[in-house]
């Protein structure tokens, strides 16, 4: 123990170590960077302390604290403390087990035999019971680390950041399973039996199971071992593991990618297997969900990542022979939580997590094997076809317009889809029946309004999905709703197309889905918010419509300006700027992060989303829905939000993380109704406009006569 203490402190790590462990075919170190402590030359004396801490008295409660702990201690450093007591919760043995572990895996990190951006706290120093003391009791002081946690990594930060996270977890596995040496499953197996029996045994502690949920998991636990007692000789790797590796235990600096793991644990068996099936926990199970606080617009991001990194440990170790019994290792790493969980929550998930794992079995004890057809069914649907071969090939337009949204009362008692911009020098046509001097006479509808300045060249259709029954309800007739589209040009009319849906749906995703599957849309679609309007010209590819949320004030005073002061005019997308969603790019404009209500960048997203293909936007969607389907872990529902509600964004994330690329398209001229408080705001700046080209030239006389009046007074 003492000798690893030593290693664990040695201040002089071998950088460039020419040893850099991995598996075959497995991610190899990243590039090496300097340690975050660096090495610093001492001052050639025996006693650094301070003349203050020379003295200590023999009863001191630092005394068990080495020299190099007290500095830290009494310095500007924080310092973490676990305790563990006799009786309690947690026993001192079991705790100095782990922090062996962790001791070790600090000598590891130092020597440099794995990826050098990975770390564990230093302990600070260790106190246990005194000859004649309670056996058991032990005090442990370590580093404080002040990163993030991956919650806020999965949540804020880009892919490249998520990949390289879950590649420093693979990594600590990889140099665990160099180090391990292989053995017979059935060598093994006696352990697995022998927990059975402890589980079994505090399964009625646990108020959440009734008897009928005890006998199922008692089942669920024969058939697994049933299932494996007939494949003895499955290697399974045996040795050092971290033994508790969630996400929950991980640190992240992103910045200088380093990732610290903490809170080791010791198992029934020590095996690497024991980390895969804890990151398969999280991944794949989703218990990570049930143990951080993940916001309602934030959930279906969570699931697409945790479904990324779940892929990536698939990858890297499917090939393996001992893949094949990690499912024992997962069912376990599952089934010990049952006593110790505490909400209705948690439980969902490990009941959900133990019976899908029993079907993965039951499907092996079949010897189904549908690998291939898997993989063949998750191409892209536009393998073997190009879509630019047709050089006349347009692309598809859907307004979404379905939402309950889109009934909310804005000015006057109009709705949100129908209200009016009185202001516009346009018109509504005679022909709708609307008298020349009522206030709503001039002006059209914002459902009109947010295509009106789009370049339809390269457009096939425009699909306006609206609900039928409110527009029954608001206009009485479906051909009074469609001549309030007559003020735009006739070529942009000859595309247009009205779906009238005759059930509402949930959001935005689902009203393109189902557009998408009534009509039979195929080949590329550009989606159009119905509560915005810019301008762009739309083109076939992958990429979204941004802006820029800064806006440099002019220098130059207008003609009517009481003060030459130049003043922030603020712009119409910052009125509501928490409820946009925001977009960072890499190098060639390729996105690489997208959040709602996260400002990721000063770019933000103005409601215009092009894919390729309908196909792959269906395809996509499908997925994401299935993977949050019933999935209300961790989420908050505010202020009437639905849960599991998803956002193109969402969906063009999970193509983003499946490898497609997609980019960015700068627009002009944005003006944002999306909310009652963006529309008042586009109201007055409409109107205050309006009053300003009425002036006319009579402003621009005041302006020229002031400056008259000044030049004769100087």
């Amino acid at each position: 123990m003492q000798q690893v203490l030593d290693d664990a402190r040695s201040f002089s790590p071998n950088l460039m170590s020419d040893s850099l462990h991995s598996l075959s075919g497995s991610r190899t170190a990243q590039v090496q960077k300097a340690l975050r402590r660096p090495v610093l030359a001492y001052k050639p004396i025996t006693d650094l302390r301070r003349p203050s801490q020379q003295f200590l008295q023999s009863n001191s409660p630092r005394q068990y604290v080495n020299d190099a702990t007290l500095r830290r201690l009494t310095s500007n450093k924080w310092a973490v403390r676990k305790q563990a007591f006799a009786g309690g919760k947690q026993d001192g043995s079991r705790l100095l087990k782990q922090i062996r572990k962790q001791i070790i895996f600090s000598a590891i990190c130092r020597k440099n035999l794995m990826n050098t951006t990975i770390s564990t706290p230093e302990i600070y120093g260790i106190k246990t019971a005194k000859a004649g003391g309670v056996v058991g009791n032990i005090v442990v002081d370590m580093e404080y680390i002040p990163f993030h946690d991956v919650c806020h990594i999965v949540l804020e930060h880009d892919k490249s950041i998520h990949e390289w996270l879950i590649e420093s977890a693979i990594s600590i596995v990889d140099y665990e399973l160099t180090q391990c040496t292989t053995t017979p499953l059935k060598d093994v197996l006696p352990g697995f039996y022998s927990k059975v029996k402890s589980i079994q045994e505090a399964l009625p502690k646990s108020a959440l199971l009734s008897e009928e949920e005890i006998k199922l998991i008692m089942e669920q636990f024969d058939q697994i071992l049933e299932h494996f007692a007939a494949q003895p000789e499955i290697p399974v790797p045996v040795g050092t593991c971290h033994g508790d590796l969630t996400f929950q235990n991980m640190l992240v600096d992103p910045i200088n990618r380093e990732l610290c793991v903490f809170d080791f644990l010791d198992s029934f068996l020590e095996s690497p297997l024991q980390d895969i099936a804890k990151l398969l926990q999280d991944c794949r199970h989703h218990w990570f969900l049930t143990q951080i606080h993940v916001p309602d617009k934030g959930l279906a991001r969570s699931v697409t990542t945790l479904g990324v990194f779940y892929d990536r440990i698939y990858s890297a170790y499917y090939r393996y022979a001992f893949w094949d019994v990690v499912p024992l290792f997962e069912f376990f790493c599952l089934a010990r939580i049952l006593p110790y969980m505490t909400t209705s929550v948690e439980k969902q998930c490990i009941m959900e997590g133990l019976q899908r794992i029993s079907e993965d079995i039951a499907l092996l004890s079949e010897k189904v094997e549908e690998d291939e057809l898997i993989l063949i069914g998750s191409l892209s649907s536009n393998e073997g076809e190009n879509i630019f071969d047709d050089k006349d090939r347009k692309t598809t337009v859907i307004v979404p317009a379905l939402g309950p949204d889109m009934g909310e009362l804005y000015a006057d008692g109009q709705i949100k889809l129908l209200a009016l911009n009185v202001w516009a020098s346009y018109s509504l046509p005679v022909s709708l029946g609307v008298p020349a001097n009522n206030p709503q006479s001039s002006g059209r509808p914002l459902i009109v309004d947010s295509i009106s300045s789009l370049d339809f060249r390269n457009v096939s259709t425009i699909v306006i999905a609206v609900l039928e029954s409110l527009i029954l309800q608001h206009c009485g007739t479906k051909s009074y709703f469609e001549s309030l589209f007559s003020s735009l040009p006739a070529s942009t009319l000859l595309l247009i197309h009205f779906h009238y849906a005759k059930h509402p749906t949930v959001d935005a995703v689902d009203t393109v889905t189902s557009t998408i599957i009534s009509l039979s849309t195929t080949g590329p679609i550009f989606i159009k918010d119905a509560d915005n309007d810019f301008t762009h010209c739309i083109d076939i590819g992958n990429y979204l419509t941004y802006r820029s949320i800064v806006k440099i004030p002019s220098h130059t005073p207008s003609p009517l300006a009481e003060s030459e002061t130049p003043k922030w005019d603020g712009r119409p997308d910052l009125i509501d700027a928490t409820h946009k969603s925001y977009v960072s790019f890499s190098y060639d404009n390729i996105i690489s992060n997208i959040a709602y209500g996260s400002f990721v960048s000063s770019q933000f997203c103005c409601g215009g989303w092009s894919f390729t293909s309908a196909q792959d936007f269906l395809a996509a969607a499908t997925k994401l829905k299935a993977s949050i389907q019933g999935t209300d872990i961790g989420a908050d529902v505010k202020e009437g939000g639905m849960r599991g509600s998803l956002k193109v964004l969402d969906v063009l994330w999970q193509l983003v993380c499946d490898g497609q690329l997609f980019f960015g398209a700068s627009v002009g001229e944005y003006e944002d109704w999306g909310s009652k408080v963006a529309w008042e705001a586009h109201a007055k700046r409409g109107r205050e406009k309006r009053e300003r080209d009425e002036e006319g030239v009579s402003g621009w006389g005041v302006w020229f006569a002031g400056l008259v009046g000044l030049s004769i007074e100087s």
